[in-house]
């Protein structure tokens, strides 16, 4: 299910401060930084005169906005237009600074959030309408949107104005099954091809001693995310923890009679030890514990990170194989793989309606769909964390040997970090191993991955009504689905479903179904 984040801001408070703004972009004057930038030599110039231009910017991901990212500095050289960071490098909770920023009504010029935050309170007049700017200024902006309408779709509400530029994730493959291939040749056993057989290789991996230490030690199924695992698991009964659309129609999966057959199914494996004891408290080391303590069978998680561990672990652990495998076929015969990634992440940055200078602030933003802007903000800073190399940008030692994953060293100059660009899958591509990218390739070939579930656009009386359901339907989700695979209480789906029709889940279905229509008819223009 879609993480929804729910802030603690008072429209009301909001709505008095932005009192009187007017959603209209204010044009600079054409005499100067207009006609100054066309005839300019430098095709990225977005403002004649140099313009500081403040931004509220932060994630858990890539920390707060730096002043000194090599990126920004650069772009700031190029453009004429320098962003100062608003945060402190103390902030945690970038939902709740979000929340006190907008009440206060005291906006930076460039503001980071959530689609649906940008969706709400452009159209109470905190934002700026991009359309008309994106048209007039943004040309590479404007050609990407045309290409891409799923990625437009995401970043305006439903009359069709755009609120913010979307994060833009690149590449198709995001998780996969792995396992320890040389555990399998030790026991002599075959890669698993269906549910039943995957149960049979499990219940040998935690029986026979497979790691050959003598000890009962080992563990079947494991995974550093609770929720996360134990969805990856669902599918096996062709069960879903989120929403699906299946031609046309949305269904939410714990309201579906597979899902009390896949929980059934999950905490007899449990029960049975063929899932991690600890599952629910391990925690987000989990991966590198077991691994590493050569007590870990099974996982779904990311092909690049979990293929990594064949390299750190070949010298510790003696014939370590920690390998993909093409997801087990389901009780249905259906081989898929439920993980794909988005493409228009449900968050960006967008022009606050205090904002001096909305046209040179769209050429900025049109700067990072450049070639030179997409190259820097995923690979960079050229000579020092990539070189070119028969036209492609090439990682250097400081990134591929690095001490610190790949990621967080592009991320020390600003790369990579969540701000409206689009992502270059082969900055990824790079530092995955050849092993992981066997298995993404297999995945890719075998045609496994399920359509994703679209960013949908609500409405501000749909916003509410899910702002007011789905915490309590979520609770009771998560808080059950534990105490039926920790054997606290029996599986039973019948019950379940008739409290969250109490809770009001059918509601979201039929909310859902209604942005789901309007998504299908936008795509369809």
């Amino acid at each position: 299910m879609k993480k929804i984040v729910y802030l603690l801001t008072a429209t009301t408070i909001i709505a008095g401060a932005l009192a009187g703004c007017s959603k209209a972009p204010k044009e600079a004057a054409p005499s100067e930084g207009e006609t100054a930038a066309q005839n300019s030599q430098n095709p990225y110039l977005a403002s004649e005169k140099p313009l500081k231009l403040k931004v509220h910017m932060g994630t858990k991901d890539s920390g707060v906005f730096k002043n000194d990212w090599p990126i920004f500095v650069k772009a700031a050289e190029m453009t004429n237009v320098t962003l100062e960071g608003t945060l402190p490098s103390t902030v945690a909770d970038f939902s709740e600074t979000f929340s006190i920023v907008m009440a206060s009504g005291s906006l930076p010029d460039i503001m980071q959030a959530l689609s649906k935050d940008f969706l709400q309170y452009g159209q109470e007049g905190a934002f700026l309408p991009l359309n008309d700017l994106i048209d007039k200024h943004a040309p590479h902006l404007k050609q990407f949107l045309q290409d891409n309408p799923d990625v437009r779709s995401a970043a305006s509400d439903n009359d069709g104005n755009i609120w913010f530029i979307p994060f833009v994730a690149d590449g198709e493959a995001e998780k996969g099954w792995f396992i320890r291939k040389d555990w399998l040749e030790k026991l002599g056993l075959e890669e698993p091809k269906t549910v039943d057989e995957l149960h049979n290789v499990l219940t040998a991996f935690v029986n026979n001693d497979p790691n050959g230490n003598n000890k009962k030690d080992e563990v079947g199924f494991f995974h550093r995310n609770t929720s996360i695992g134990i969805e990856g698991l669902m599918a096996l009964w062709n069960a879903y923890p989120d929403y699906r659309a299946f031609d046309g129609k949305v269904v939410f999966g714990p309201l579906e009679d597979d899902y009390g057959v896949a929980m059934e199914n999950i905490a007899q494996w449990y029960k049975e030890g063929l899932i991690d004891k600890e599952i629910f408290t391990r925690g987000s080391k989990a991966r590198d514990i077991l691994l590493a303590d050569n007590v870990g069978g099974l996982t779904h998680d990311f092909f690049a990170s979990t293929g990594n561990y064949n390299e750190q672990l070949a010298s510790k652990i003696p014939g370590f194989r920690f390998e993909p495998m093409l997801p087990p076929a389901d009780v249905n015969g259906v081989v898929k793989e439920p993980s794909k990634r988005d493409r228009a992440k449900n968050y960006g940055w967008g022009i606050s309606h205090s904002n001096p200078d909305p046209v040179a602030t769209i050429k900025y933003f049109d700067f990072w769909f450049t070639e030179e802007g997409r190259r820097m903000a995923n690979f960079g800073m050229e000579g020092d964390t990539y070189t070119m190399v028969d036209g492609k940008p090439i990682f250097t030692d400081k990134v591929l040997k690095s001490d610190k994953a790949p990621v967080d060293v592009i991320r020390e100059t600003g790369a990579q970090s969540n701000f409206g660009f689009q992502q270059d899958y082969f900055y990824e591509e790079q530092w995955t191993l050849p092993l992981a990218t066997e298995g993404i390739d297999l995945y890719k070939e075998n045609n496994v991955f399920m359509d994703k579930y679209p960013i949908l656009k609500f409405t501000n009386e749909e916003q509410k009504e899910i702002q007011k359901i789905f915490p309590k339907v979520e609770t009771y989700i998560v808080e059950t689905r534990q105490q039926w695979i920790l054997g606290a209480k029996p599986v039973d789906h019948a019950a379940f479903v008739k409290e969250l029709e109490k809770l009001g889940a059918s509601r979201l279905v039929e909310i859902n179904q209604a942005a789901y229509d309007r998504y299908m008819a936008e795509m369809k223009q």
